[in-house]
């Protein structure tokens, strides 16, 4: 759907990911090379989808405003690959989150597996102390943003059926445990 993986990536990041990040963040967060994204960036920029801020030597980078079809390219995004940063976003700032991945057809079709598009999203949460009821609210602001309907599953970190979903699951964020 779009010009490159690259692209998708970069453009799934800034539409979902934390707020106006920089060149060098996005490079970290997609772990695709400086070069390629201040490339793919400048395209994305000269076609009006972005726009870049300097300050300092950093470039600072966000959607363009007044984009006609902004929400569209948000849920497509969200399909095509954005959901990655989009959970990341609404919950790596929760302390009592020690980990989130996706695992189900969603996580097949990500690591190439053939089948039909997926209907949903099945998101893991590791936490011993939150439970379904506690994330119920950001579960529904990010269906009401993506407009993807999220499965959302809390698991306590000693659960036996954690080893098996994570090998077929997408990592979003572990926690550095000390």
């Amino acid at each position: 759907m779009f010009r490159s993986q690259h692209q998708m990536q970069i453009l799934a990041e800034v539409f979902w990911g934390s707020d106006n990040p920089t060149g060098a963040e996005l490079a970290r967060r997609t772990r695709i090379p400086q070069q390629t994204v201040s490339r793919e960036v400048a395209r994305l920029e000269q076609a009006g989808v972005l726009l870049t801020d300097r300050i300092g030597t950093a470039k600072i980078i966000r959607p363009a405003p007044g984009l006609p079809y902004l929400t569209v390219l948000r849920q497509l995004l969200a399909y095509a690959g954005g959901a990655i940063p989009m959970l990341a976003s609404a919950f790596r700032d929760n302390p009592a989150i020690d980990e989130v991945f996706i695992f189900g057809s969603w996580a097949a079709r990500y690591h190439g597996e053939p089948g039909p598009p997926p209907n949903d999203l099945d998101v893991a949460v590791v936490t011993d102390s939150l439970s379904r009821f506690d994330l119920a609210v950001t579960r529904l602001d990010l269906e009401t943003d993506s407009k993807l309907s999220i499965n959302l599953f809390v698991f306590e970190a000693k659960n036996k059926r954690l080893p098996e979903l994570r090998d077929a699951g997408v990592p979003v964020f572990a926690r550095a445990l000390a």
